[in-house]
């Protein structure tokens, strides 16, 4: 007896963020530390904290997964659990960031889709956003987290150090 299917949406959803987490790995590569701590001319965050936030909100989820799995009386979970709201750590390197790149992208590779039958099921509510399964939610937050590789893009070419080809 193997392990259920994966839902399509769910398997899509990790291997886009894989292949856009990847695309920032090779730009990061690139790059000098100070360029991490860089924001956007127009203000915001910095591709650091973009980093950041990828990593934060993939793990959070993960374990917001685990704590339904865990209880089954579970129905909702904080903004600041899906990666909201977190105050950062001191400021990284590049090596560091990529590290975090490394890590978050062999999380939701090797976790991302192991979730049970009975926990995708499940109807939880994240206030302010809504109450939809675990199902629905799971695509949406792996895809909110590799959409912000794009943000860091934007970053880097607004301050004129995009690595070629970004």
């Amino acid at each position: 007896m193997g392990a259920p299917p994966v839902p399509e949406a769910i398997t899509q959803a990790v291997q886009d963020a894989d292949a856009a987490l990847g695309r920032l790995d090779a730009a990061l590569a690139q790059l000098a530390d100070g360029d991490l701590h860089r924001a956007h001319r127009d203000g915001g965050w910095t591709v650091a904290q973009v980093v950041s936030h990828i990593n934060l909100c993939s793990i959070l989820w993960l374990g917001d997964v685990k704590r339904l799995e865990a209880d089954p009386d579970l129905e909702f979970v904080f903004r600041e659990e899906v990666g909201h709201d977190m105050t950062g750590y001191p400021p990284p390197t590049i090596d560091l960031a990529r590290q975090q790149l490394a890590s978050t992208r062999r999380t939701l590779t090797t976790a991302g889709a192991a979730v049970p039958t009975e926990v995708l099921s499940r109807s939880v509510t994240i206030p302010d956003l809504g109450t939809m399964t675990v199902e629905d939610w799971t695509p949406l937050i792996i895809g909110h987290a590799s959409g912000h590789v794009d943000q860091a893009f934007d970053i880097m070419r607004d301050r004129d150090f995009a690595p070629e080809g970004v």
